[in-house]
């Protein structure tokens, strides 16, 4: 199960995913994500809750990289997941996740945190 939605007064794209997501799920979460990002600003932010993730089929691995690459492109600020008890899961998105990303991908324990840290990297970058 998947839910994307966007926050265009906060400029921030929201992502849940939950469960295993096959690579149906993953094609239709690609259009949904161009789709809401398309109305966001540069400099927009991701929050990706995955606490409740358990995996992802294999093939849909390139689906995430170019979902990452498309976000990448729309200059996004921050990636923010959310990471629960799934280390499958965790390993999936790390792994194919472009390593020059690194500095604009943060994991943090919950909702509440990932909003706290957003506001203090705007702080920051303001």
């Amino acid at each position: 199960m998947f839910l994307v939605r966007k926050d265009t007064k906060q400029n921030r794209l929201y992502l849940t995913i939950q469960g295993v997501i096959s690579v149906s799920d993953a094609l239709q979460m690609k259009e949904q994500i161009v789709k809401e990002a398309e109305e966001l600003q540069p400099g927009f932010c991701t929050i990706n809750d995955m606490s409740k993730f358990i995996k992802g089929d294999d093939i849909s691995a390139p689906v995430l990289k170019w979902v990452i690459d498309f976000l990448l492109k729309k200059e996004i600020g921050y990636i923010v997941r959310i990471i629960g008890t799934s280390k499958t899961g965790l390993m999936q998105f790390a792994k194919h996740s472009p390593q020059d990303a690194s500095d604009k991908i943060k994991y943090v324990p919950t909702l509440k945190e990932a909003e706290k840290l957003l506001s203090e990297l705007k702080k920051e970058n303001s």
